[in-house]
């Protein structure tokens, strides 16, 4: 539940699959139908055992769950399981990013990218913009997304590297489009209420900007999202 400890049972069964990674962002739900879950932050110590760095913040996903990587498709409503790097995205004007906002870079660790008047996420199957960030002020295109416009949620994000560049699947006819904006950002409300994302996982703001300050690409970052016993056995 929000507020409790890290479940560092989990971080060490994934850093057993996955030793690359120094620091894990896990997102957590009881099923693969919940829409809503924890978020714990967990760093590798010098000595090699596993610490909290930020525990139990009450996340949303995806307004029908989550679902494997492979086997969603854009638009299912579900967020991406599995686990993910840190993405790296190259924009229209050829600058690279991890991170990107409408708001102020509020001081996280890697390459943050200030919204631009153009910036237009695609996420049509199909197109070759899909799950690139090009420039587009009308972005009207299927399910694309205009950055500046949404300065809510996306006062502040992290790319979840899932179907990331450079292989993006689904951005030639005839791929599977496994995944587009798939980001950590903050909660869309309902009145006072968050509700699910449309693939993404939220958080509340201070929650986010807090994760996202203690993200370090030089640990090798993986953000890890599903069910906790399928991660615990599977991802």
């Amino acid at each position: 539940m929000p507020g409790a400890d890290c479940d560092l049972s989990v971080v060490r069964a994934l850093a057993a699959r996955h030793p690359e990674a120094g620091q894990w962002i896990v997102t957590r739900t009881a099923s693969w139908a919940a829409t809503s879950g924890v978020l714990d932050v967990a760093v590798r110590s010098a000595d090699g055992t596993w610490r909290c760095q930020r525990p139990g913040q009450a996340a949303m996903v995806g307004r029908s769950g989550t679902r494997p990587l492979i086997e969603r498709r854009s638009g299912d409503g579900t967020a991406p399981a599995g686990v993910f790097p840190l993405g790296t995205a190259t924009a229209w004007d050829g600058t690279t990013f991890q991170f990107f906002g409408n708001g102020a870079d509020p001081g996280v660790r890697g390459a943050y990218r200030a919204v631009q008047t153009g910036d237009c996420w695609g996420a049509t199957p199909g197109a070759a913009t899909y799950n690139h960030l090009y420039r587009n002020t009308r972005c009207t295109t299927g399910d694309d997304e205009y950055l500046p416009s949404i300065t809510g949620a996306y006062v502040h994000a992290a790319l979840i590297g899932a179907n990331g560049e450079p292989d993006v699947s689904g951005d030639a006819p005839g791929e599977p489009p496994y995944a587009a904006a798939i980001f950590l950002h903050r909660h869309a409300y309902v009145g006072p209420n968050p509700k699910p994302t449309s693939g993404c996982v939220s958080l509340a703001i201070d929650d986010l900007v807090a994760t996202l300050d203690l993200i370090d690409p030089s640990l090798t970052p993986r953000f890890a999202i599903g069910p906790t016993d399928w991660l615990a056995s599977t991802a």
